[in-house]
């Protein structure tokens, strides 16, 4: 069996700024198709990050392909594309993918299995990228035949077929999906016991607890995404006067940032106000723990590798992952984007307090996130305070019947 890692992503930096992702085979090599169809098709039209999870989905469908001895640009070239029981294989095998490569690697994690299931909605991303992908190719086959040629009939008929089964595994993703609540307040209160820094359950090196400890409750207390926090210059943090504030700035393209893969800032950029326990808490992170990594005077952003480099998106989900090795009773219950969740379902529990009416409610909602001020996705964050108001509702409903 040939070696893992056989067909990969690399992403490029150009001298603009911009992350220019291509598919490479294991010499390094581009792979034409994958990457004509990104550069032609959907570089003009979504952000490098989008374009880098788009490619490596393409990737993944190259390295299946070889693995099964199958020669995708002959295929391609004669406008044959994949067999039923092809397409079937290989749509259920984008269900699953390697662990997080070498940064996890280097820290040694056991008993990673060789392969994880993501998601039932990545899953059917990932597939809608292999179903766009493989049409285009086919394609391109198919507008340089003469229009009478009788070959366009059975090429039409594979299109169509593609489309087809791709349509209905996203339909079995899409019927699956689990509707995704915050976490509870018990479950706040042990993260937030856990993750202390001088807690003696805390699962982290001592060399980061200040600053996964900061990270989390930053995420925890502004539903932060990784991007957003990871693109926090420390400039960004006002600690000072009475209103300390820190700001959310997009920054697409950075000069200052050199990570391969880019974190972006995805919502509206936006000021928000810091109580003053959460500005002492960022002060003494950056004044007394962030200062302490390798040429940390040289970097602008808030947190950092302890090499003193920006901290990478994957890092975030491997400070995550170390919770969860830790205490496996947050399996499958936290990740990032659960802290958005939660954070939604606080932001819900505040608004009640505060006597806040639906559209008052709704407005800061929105502004907070960095969501348009018109937006409706907050309904898509507040499952646990829906269901905790349907469950009021229903009570006070039985009552009424036996009363």
């Amino acid at each position: 069996m040939q070696k893992s890692g056989i067909v990969r992503v690399r992403v490029c930096r150009l001298s603009s700024g911009e992350r220019l992702p291509l598919v490479v085979d294991r010499s390094g090599v581009p792979i034409p198709a994958p990457n004509q169809w990104s550069l032609a098709t959907r570089r003009p039209r979504v952000q490098s990050n989008t374009l880098i999870e788009e490619l490596r989905t393409l990737a993944h469908v190259h390295e299946w392909a070889e693995r099964r001895a199958i020669n995708l640009q002959q295929r391609f070239q004669v406008g044959n594309g994949l067999q039923p029981s092809e397409l079937n294989a290989l749509f259920q095998n984008l269900l699953y993918v390697r662990p997080l490569g070498r940064e996890l690697a280097s820290r040694r994690l056991q008993d990673v299995s060789e392969l994880r299931a993501v998601a039932n909605s990545t899953h059917g991303a990932r597939v809608a990228v292999a179903r766009d992908y493989l049409v285009w190719a086919l394609e391109q086959v198919l507008y340089r035949l003469d229009a009478g040629d009788p070959r366009q009939f059975g090429m039409r008929d594979r299109v169509s077929l593609i489309k087809r089964q791709a349509r209905d595994f996203c339909k079995t993703s899409s019927a699956s999906q689990v509707r995704r609540t915050g976490l509870s307040s018990e479950q706040r209160a042990q993260l937030l016991a856990i993750i202390a820094p001088l807690s003696i359950s805390n699962p982290f090196h001592k060399s980061v607890r200040y600053r996964n400890w900061a990270l989390i409750v930053l995420m925890l207390t502004f539903g932060l995404r990784r991007g957003e926090a990871l693109k926090v210059y420390v400039t960004d943090v006002n600690v000072r006067g009475r209103a300390p504030t820190m700001r959310i700035v997009r920054r697409p393209g950075d000069a200052n940032d050199s990570r391969a893969i880019e974190p972006a800032v995805k919502t509206l950029g936006r000021e928000l106000p810091l109580h003053q326990e959460m500005a002492s808490l960022l002060n003494l992170y950056i004044q007394h723990h962030r200062s302490k990594y390798p040429k940390s005077e040289e970097s602008p952003f808030l947190f950092l590798s302890e090499e003193g480099k920006p901290l990478s998106l994957r890092m975030v989900n491997y400070v995550f992952a170390q919770i969860v090795n830790r205490f496996p009773a947050f399996d499958g219950l936290l990740t990032p984007r659960i802290m958005r969740y939660t954070y939604n379902d606080m932001l819900s529990e505040a608004g009640r307090v505060n006597g806040l009416d639906n559209a008052g409610f709704k407005a800061a909602q929105n502004y907070l996130n960095g969501w348009a001020l018109t937006s409706n996705q907050g309904v898509h964050y507040s499952n646990r305070d829906i269901e905790a108001s349907a469950a009021i509702i229903s009570l006070a409903h039985q009552q009424s019947l036996f009363a």
